[in-house]
């Protein structure tokens, strides 16, 4: 049965019916590599105790500024947009839906996935016209987050331990 499936999905994929997985190519994300030392909220994720609220309103913040910042555009309700205005509508749609979001997973679930209007998934459009779900792409950018947390707490405790 296994078989049969898995052939589906690779004759979907080769005839064009499906989109590829944003998971199967390492370098897409929302735009160039992020500069971490300039961005308020990645620097207020570090400093944030790990599972408080200071720190899932810190990725939140993080997924906004990176959607903000792309350089790619957005499609909502098949029409284009350009990061900043797509970051705009998702501070807002996140304002009116602050008080059942209390993560960056479920921000991206309830707020950024698809449209409440029409129902069609939000998409980001890259250059050469490939479109992405912007769930995925998001949640690869939470993940690229927490890693890069991860080490540079790592490397801050490791400091610590070696000052006098």
């Amino acid at each position: 049965m296994y078989k049969w499936l898995l052939l589906g999905i690779v004759l979907a994929l080769e005839g064009g019916c499906l989109q590829p997985s944003p998971f199967l190519d390492p370098s897409l994300s929302l735009g160039p590599p992020f500069q971490w030392e300039t961005s308020r909220s990645f620097q207020r994720a570090l400093r944030s105790q790990p599972g408080g609220e200071a720190l899932e309103q810190a990725r939140i913040d993080y997924l906004l500024e990176r959607i903000s910042k792309s350089p790619y555009n957005f499609i909502r309700n098949r029409s284009r947009y350009t990061g900043k205005q797509a970051g705009t509508h998702f501070r807002w749609k996140y304002f009116l839906n602050r008080g059942r979001v209390k993560t960056a997973e479920s921000f991206v679930n309830q707020v950024a996935t698809r449209s409440k209007r029409s129902g069609r998934p939000y998409e980001v459009q890259f250059p050469d016209q490939r479109r992405y779900p912007l769930w995925a792409l998001l949640f690869r950018e939470l993940d690229f987050l927490d890693q890069t947390l991860e080490k540079k707490r790592r490397l801050m405790a490791e400091a610590s331990k070696k000052a006098p």
